[in-house]
């Protein structure tokens, strides 16, 4: 029997923890891998401190003779420290070296399925950067992301001052620069050397404004008697505040950042919200909520605030990208029209720029430039940081960033950077497209590189969920007209982020499921534990009982069952293809077979 109670004791309490690691509060806490991510880019890169580094690890040179520029540090960690299991390159040095070779960075940690672990051939050795390799040692891996992210800020800077940018692209690229470099800033110096008074005033003031914005609705609904609101709502109000005081603790939360994560939690249904509350205090407003006109009135203005506010970044991306060809073109057509000017943009030196600034990591491995095809005594020389392309840069930066576990709002400030970074590559993209003659010669028939890309089945997929779930869950709400009209201008303000978020490049399926956590997830449940029981009975939240049940399993749901959600529909629909593919199989041989 005491067997038995430690056994059941032993079991609630992994089920407790279990639980608690599956609720919304803890998935959007902080990690102790913030802190290890936001120190690699404070890592000295003076000669002395690149030296110390080295030294150690490669106690066969002597300490005169070792590189201190990225390229030939790059170079001579592939030589002499590649992947255990890869095959036998060059000399590997000493028994210290080997050593070296066998350490394993203990503090950073694979963060899904798409980070990076030990490569074991030469395929995979060229298209994996050498600081994303988890058997280096953690400060060589850090110094290279350093000096990586040093010289893409320097690179960005240089870009500026070539004479074929436009307006319109040039004023991208800026904009893109000016957020690589507050965020960069941040992780070096901290917050308050990076984000001027002013500003951390106004993110204090926000943080007010978003906790009154996140409680004063449901108030309203107490007023107005919309039982249906609060019990669909509450459980979120709490996981938001939770997610707003993990927000709060993080040490880099700047303006952006909060305004982003503002936009998936409260800020869309600003206007919503705001007209509600008047319609519980102002009996004039009051009296005209329950007119049709009113209704349709509420549904245009919300539906365009929601898409004003949520989009207005995208559109104006879009619209400068669309600006940028059409200048670039004009210029490009006025330059060939002038010629004959001393001071004319020479432009097949330019579209060779362009070009280079947009080659993939593996391209410029597999380059005649490339540090892995040039000599060693003709490397310093022959392949400067100047010449590495944005593009491989931004590679670079990814794949690293994908070996570190991060919490939800880390993760969500990479995830800006990410879209600066490929703000700039859509920039020189936009250039490349209007070039009048397509470059021939080397580049036709040779093997074409799509660069990093991230996995988008799994984005395409919660679309898709996206789609079906709002489609039921604004039919179900018809009757109630603030419900329905939060949730069709909620509904297809999420659907557009979830597509956007599947078409970018570098957002990662991490994110896409963040994303469906914090704007979708809820609703599924919703459908369960609110949608369901009002289309059955329409009058069963009129009894206090059966709301507050409802109200308090729904919150529950919300706070612990939301997260698993996202994983299970994907993991149901691989299954599903899985076993239609294998169904399919049998069939095709059972056919096959009766044929014979």
């Amino acid at each position: 029997m005491p067997t038995a109670v430690a056994w059941t004791k032993n079991g609630i309490g992994e089920a407790a923890i279990t639980l608690w690691r599956w609720s919304v509060p803890y998935r959007s806490s902080n990690r102790p891998d913030d802190d290890l991510f936001s120190d690699v880019w404070g890592t000295s890169l003076t000669e002395q401190s690149v030296l110390d580094v080295l030294e150690p690890l490669f106690p066969s040179i002597p300490r005169h003779e070792l590189p201190t520029t990225e390229e030939p540090i790059r170079r001579l960690v592939r030589e002499r420290l590649p992947p255990t299991e890869s095959p036998p390159t060059q000399e590997r040095g000493n028994d210290e070296e080997k050593r070296a070779i066998e350490s394993r960075g203990n503090r950073i940690d694979d963060n899904d399925s798409s980070g990076t672990t030990p490569h074991q051939d030469e395929k995979q050795m060229a298209s994996v950067t050498e600081e994303s390799w988890t058997h280096l040692a953690p400060n060589l891996r850090n110094l290279l992301a350093a000096m990586n992210a040093f010289h893409l800020e320097n690179k960005l800077q240089i870009i500026l001052e070539d004479h074929y940018h436009p307006p319109a692209g040039r004023e991208s690229v800026e904009r893109s620069l000016c957020g690589i470099n507050k965020t960069l800033m941040m992780w070096r110096k901290g917050y308050k050397s990076a984000i001027s008074r002013r500003e951390r005033y106004f993110v204090r003031f926000f943080f007010v404004f978003l906790v009154f914005s996140a409680i004063y609705p449901n108030v309203a609904a107490g007023f107005l008697g919309e039982r249906s609101y609060n019990h669909r709502s509450i459980g979120m109000r709490i996981a938001t505040l939770s997610q707003m005081y993990y927000l709060w603790t993080f040490p880099f939360h700047s303006c952006w950042l909060l305004f982003n994560w503002s936009l998936e939690r409260l800020l869309g249904a600003l206007v919503g919200n705001t007209v509600y509350a008047f319609a519980a205090m102002v009996p004039a407003v009051h009296a005209a909520y329950s007119q049709s006109w009113f209704r349709l009135m509420m549904l245009a203005v919300s539906m365009s605030w929601q898409l004003g506010v949520q989009f207005y970044p995208t559109v104006r991306d879009y619209i400068m990208r669309l600006v940028t060809r059409r200048q670039m073109s004009k210029l490009r057509r006025r330059r060939q029209q002038e010629e004959e000017e001393a001071d004319g943009i020479d432009w097949e030196a330019a579209d060779e720029e362009i070009a280079n600034e947009l080659m993939t990591l593996e391209a410029f491995f597999a380059s005649p430039s490339s540090y892995m095809n040039v000599e060693a005594k003709e490397l310093s020389s022959s392949c400067s940081w100047q010449q590495v392309g944005i593009r491989v840069r931004t590679e670079r930066f990814i794949q690293f960033t994908s070996c570190f576990k991060l919490g939800r709002p880390a993760d969500q400030l990479v995830g800006l950077m990410k879209d600066d970074l490929e703000g700039v590559i859509n920039t020189y993209e936009d250039y490349k497209s209007t070039a009048i003659v397509v470059r021939r010669g080397a580049d036709s028939g040779s093997k074409v590189h799509r660069g990093h890309v991230e996995p988008r089945t799994t984005k395409v997929l919660l679309v898709g969920f996206d789609m079906a779930l709002f489609a039921y869950v604004c039919w179900s709400f018809y009757p109630q007209p603030f419900t329905f009209n939060t949730v069709v201008a909620y509904g297809t303000v999420v659907t557009i982020k979830q597509t956007i978020v599947a078409c970018k490049r570098y957002q990662t399926p991490k994110s896409a499921r963040r994303l469906f956590t914090n704007m979708s997830a809820v609703n599924i449940l919703g459908i369960l534990l609110v949608s369901t029981p009002v289309t059955v009975d329409a009058h069963i939240l009129d009894d206090t009982g059966k709301f507050v049940g409802l109200t308090l399993a729904m919150t529950f749901a919300t706070l612990f069952l939301a997260e698993p959600i996202a994983p299970l529909l994907l993991l149901m629909t691989e299954k599903l293809i899985a076993g239609w593919a294998a169904w399919m199989a049998w069939l095709r041989i059972s056919r096959d077979s009766r044929g014979s």
